[in-house]
C-alpha cells in the first residue's frame, strides 16, 4: 500500500494589533518605521477619484486627514505593480491594503459620540508562514510598535454601579506616549476600543473618581 503524506505549504495567516495615537505619535512611529527602512511609505488607500499612486504615497500619515492607509515596503513590490493593485467601483480607485509588501494601517481618531475621547486604530496583516522575507519584515512593524507603545487597562462598571479598572493589561492593544498623556481618562478623556474604556498604567480609581 502506498502512504501519500500531503504538505501544504504557504498556508496563510492573519493577525492584526489595536493602538491608540495621537498625531504626535504618529509621527514618531513613521519616523521611527522609516528609521528601521527607509523603502517603506505609507500608501493612502482612501477611495477617491485619484488613480496615481504618486499622489497617495507619503512619508508620515499625521500631515493628512485620510484615516485608512498602508504600509508598504518597496523592497517587495515596485510602484509598477502597485499602481494596478486596485479595483473601480463607480469612478472610484480602491487600493488594495494587504499583500506580501503591505500591511493595513487604520489610524486611531476623535470618537464621533464621545466628545474628548480617542478611538483605536489598529495595524493588520496577512502572511504566508513559509515566508520567511514577508514574516521578517511585518514582526518588526508589530515590535516597533509594541516598543514605542505601552499596555492599557480596561476601566469597567461593575453591576452594583462601582467602577473597577482590570489588573491585566489588555491584549493586543497599546497606545504610544502622547495618546497616554492626552487620553488618560482623568478629564473623561478616555482611549476607546469600540465602546470600551481604557486608562494607562498607574491610573487608579480614585485618580477617576476625584473629576
Amino acid at each position: 500500500m502506498v502512504v501519500i503524506i500531503k504538505k501544504y505549504y504557504n498556508m496563510e495567516k492573519t493577525r492584526d494589533y489595536r493602538l491608540f495615537m495621537t498625531k504626535k505619535d504618529e509621527q514618531l512611529f513613521c519616523k521611527t518605521l522609516r528609521e528601521f527602512n527607509s523603502n517603506i511609505y505609507f500608501l493612502d488607500t482612501t477611495p477617491s477619484l485619484e488613480s496615481d499612486i504618486e499622489k497617495r504615497l507619503f512619508e508620515d500619515v499625521s500631515i493628512l486627514d485620510s484615516k485608512f492607509f498602508s504600509i508598504v515596503n518597496f523592497d517587495l513590490i515596485n510602484k509598477e505593480e502597485l499602481q494596478k493593485n486596485y479595483k473601480m467601483y463607480g469612478d472610484y480607485y480602491h487600493f488594495d491594503c494587504l499583500g506580501r509588501a503591505q500591511m493595513q494601517f487604520l489610524r486611531s481618531h476623535p470618537d464621533i459620540y464621545e466628545k474628548g475621547y480617542l478611538q483605536h486604530g489598529r495595524i493588520a496583516d496577512s502572511y504566508h508562514t513559509e515566508d520567511e522575507e514577508e514574516k521578517k519584515w511585518k514582526n518588526k512593524v508589530y515590535n516597533i510598535l509594541r516598543k514605542l507603545g505601552e499596555k492599557v487597562y480596561w476601566y469597567y462598571s461593575l453591576p452594583d454601579g462601582g467602577k473597577e479598572i482590570n489588573e491585566k493589561p489588555q491584549s493586543n492593544l497599546v497606545a504610544l506616549p502622547d495618546a497616554i498623556m492626552m487620553y488618560n481618562g482623568t478629564k473623561e478623556n478616555f482611549m476607546l476600543n469600540s465602546a470600551a474604556k481604557y486608562v494607562p498604567k498607574g491610573i487608579t480609581i480614585n485618580d477617576l473618581m476625584s473629576q
